[in-house]
């Protein structure tokens, strides 16, 4: 049974520490608000809605 919770920790605790490692801002531009995700060197922007709303 150990062995079982040794291996489900260990997929998802790399995942946990990447994700702590991210950074997330949100701007507005041409009246779309935005997203931005950096992880490391990897950066995303993502559509979320208008500007103004919340």
């Amino acid at each position: 049974m150990a062995r079982l919770v040794d291996r489900l920790l260990a997929r998802v605790a790399p995942k946990a520490t990447a994700s702590a490692g991210c950074k997330t801002t949100y701007y507005c531009s041409g009246g779309l608000k935005y997203k931005h995700v950096c992880c490391g060197r990897d950066c995303r922007d993502h559509v979320i809605g208008a500007c103004g709303s919340p």
